[in-house]
């Protein structure tokens, strides 16, 4: 069974924001960034927090990102969207487990996020851990095994034409679903648009 100290937390934030209209994880919340709020997060887990942003963003984030999380930009990879920030990840550490949140979701828990943690703990003969709310699996948060990042790479390097997205990651491989309540499902909300900040 994986340890606790095997897992590393990640801050996805290398969206462009075009619905919002400006970088999401720099809108600031009670004066707080939101790439800041997910970290602070994480850490509070007791994790190693990463945050991945593209390389255009890098400026702007060293100057807001906290100085106790890693900041990385992404990979030239043949994916796009949250698998290219999961496979960079990945790159930097292929051993580490990651339980992944993007910025743009400022309404998850430490229960929410303590909850799958347990569940994964409960069920460990899989390679992804994730919620299903209202009867549709959600990617995030979600705990994804060093052993399936690194499947999805070789398949990656073997067929450079391949589709593959990260629900086809969830949907394929050893996924185990903990179903939710559904009180906390605004938890799974993002937000998109100016009219969605709270």
């Amino acid at each position: 069974m994986e340890s606790k100290a095997e897992l590393h937390g990640l801050i996805l934030s290398g969206g462009h924001s075009r619905r919002m209209g400006r970088d999401k994880g720099l809108i600031r919340t009670d004066s707080v960034a939101w790439v800041n709020r997910a970290g602070a997060l994480l850490e509070s887990l007791d994790l190693p927090v990463s945050i991945m942003v593209r390389e255009a963003q890098l400026a702007d984030y060293q100057t807001e990102v906290y100085p106790n999380f890693e900041l990385l930009s992404d990979q030239d990879l043949i994916v796009g969207g949250p698998l290219k920030g999961l496979l960079s990840f990945h790159q930097h550490y292929p051993q580490k487990d990651v339980l992944v949140l993007p910025c743009d979701m400022p309404n998850v828990t430490k229960a929410v996020l303590i909850d799958l943690l347990n569940f994964r703990v409960q069920n460990p003969f899989h390679d992804v851990w994730v919620y299903k709310v209202g009867g549709r699996v959600q990617p995030f948060p979600g705990v994804y095994a060093a052993t399936c990042l690194a499947k999805i790479y070789r398949q990656l390097q073997l067929d450079s034409m391949s589709k593959i997205c990260l629900m086809d990651a969830v949907n394929n491989g050893k996924t185990a679903i903990l179903e939710s309540d559904h009180s906390v499902a605004e938890a799974f909300t993002n937000a998109n648009f100016p009219e969605d900040i709270g």
